[in-house]
């Protein structure tokens, strides 16, 4: 009669240990996977395709001129933000981005870096894109073109292109 008990005990000692091993393994486990959390990606880019009047072409071409596209990543401050962080127009900078094209080229833009520090500061719109494009000052010391711009969401431009039409100032 003492023999099974003793081996009821056995039994009883090999479930703990098995249970030890279970609990010790998630664990180990949940360690794992909340150390391999990565952070969030950045934003995927964007290409801008300027176009351009039959005259602004042949000024450009004629004058060897370039056209800068420059993308400007801001976002509205969130409530409690420290005023150091917002600029003189209410916004939080977040980066830049520009690029030197020839006449007629598309300028693309990678993986968008973005301050990730200010992140934690940016309101529920999210990280927004205005995009200018001028002429490089090759031929001239003023900008010589007069072109749309793109304001907006940046999430909304990813992996999208970005249309903008340009004439010459004053045509």
């Amino acid at each position: 009669m003492l023999r099974p008990l003793v081996l009821s005990i056995s039994a009883i000692l090999v479930l703990l240990i098995s249970i030890a091993g279970i609990s010790t393994n998630t664990r180990a486990f949940s360690q794992q996977n909340t150390n391999s959390v990565s952070p969030p990606a950045a934003p995927t880019g964007f290409t801008v395709k300027v176009t351009y009047s039959q005259k602004a072409m042949d000024t450009l071409v004629a004058g060897k001129e370039t056209v800068i596209v420059a993308g400007y990543l801001t976002a509205s401050p969130k409530p409690g933000t420290p005023k150091q962080y917002v600029d003189h127009m209410g916004e939080l900078g977040l980066g830049e981005v520009d690029q030197e094209i020839a006449p007629g080229a598309v300028a693309r833009f990678g993986t968008v870096k973005i301050n990730q520090a200010m992140l934690k500061w940016v309101d529920s719109s999210g990280p927004q894109l205005l995009v200018n494009v001028y002429s490089g000052r090759k031929s001239s010391p003023n900008n010589l073109l007069d072109c749309g711009i793109y304001e907006g969401s940046l999430a909304a431009v990813q992996g999208q292109s970005i249309p903008i039409s340009c004439k010459l100032i004053g045509e």
